[in-house]
């Protein structure tokens, strides 16, 4: 059976309607960044909707990181850039059983199964609110007793060319189609590839990028919400117009 996905959720329980979903994905198309910390950034729900949502929606449990005592041996396992790239803190580790109970926003598959491989350990999802998650690993990683503002953060990887159709109702149909599949339990890892030490250095090449993609991401998107609050621009607008953009023959 196939997992549900994140906006089919959101639309099955009233929290948000498709029009608010596909500017939503229009909008992470543009900038990048996970699907849920897009729609809380735009105001379409608030990061409880989204934790209680998906609680319910998947079986998964909870965790308030903000009372959790976390290992060294269970940060050393996942490194800061991963997490910060991710979107995701390890909480527990279990080395006899090879298992990692991480704490995530947004469980998608693809990004789980990332995680997976990048540790070899089964994860074990377990739900917190976004802020959370960046208070955790700027505490736990950084030293920082208190989360600073990242505007746009984080940014997982270079965004897609979504090749949405014009129509109103074929893009909706299409952006749907383009969320992510949730997970209910946890993601194995996948055989360990041969020639790991280029690997992990080609891993770290990627790494170095994305950060720097990450950096520009923010600042772009802090420019946004400037012109946003300016009234120049409405939430979503932007990322609808980069859409038609690349659009082929547009």
């Amino acid at each position: 059976m196939t997992a549900p996905r994140l906006g089919d959720i959101l639309i099955e329980q009233g929290i948000i309607d498709e029009e608010k979903l596909l500017a939503a994905l229009s909008d992470q198309h543009a900038f990048g960044g996970k699907l849920g910390r897009t729609l809380v950034d735009l105001g379409y729900l608030s990061e409880e909707q989204l934790v209680h949502a998906l609680a319910s929606q998947l079986g998964l449990e909870t965790v308030d990181l903000a009372s959790v005592a976390v290992g060294r041996e269970t940060l050393a396992c996942l490194p800061v850039e991963a997490c910060e790239r991710y979107g995701v803190f390890p909480v527990r580790i279990d080395e006899e059983q090879r298992v990692l109970w991480v704490a995530t926003a947004e469980p998608d598959l693809g990004t789980l199964q990332q995680v997976a491989h990048l540790t070899q350990r089964t994860i074990e999802p377990l739900l917190a609110p976004m802020s959370a998650i960046d208070r955790a690993v700027r505490l736990h990683y950084y030293g920082e007793n208190r989360s600073r503002p990242r505007l746009g953060d984080p940014l997982p990887g270079i965004p897609r060319d979504p090749g949405a159709p014009r129509r109103a109702g074929l893009a909706a149909a299409a952006a749907l189609a383009d969320a992510p599949e949730l997970v209910e339990g946890a993601v194995a890892p996948g055989a360990v590839p041969t020639g790991s030490s280029e690997l992990a250095e080609l891993r770290g090449l990627v790494l170095q990028l994305e950060r720097a993609l990450s950096a520009q991401g923010r600042a772009f998107r802090a420019l946004v919400e400037i012109l946003q609050d300016k009234g120049v621009v409405r939430r979503g607008e932007l990322g609808q117009h980069t859409t038609r953009e690349r659009e082929p023959g547009s």
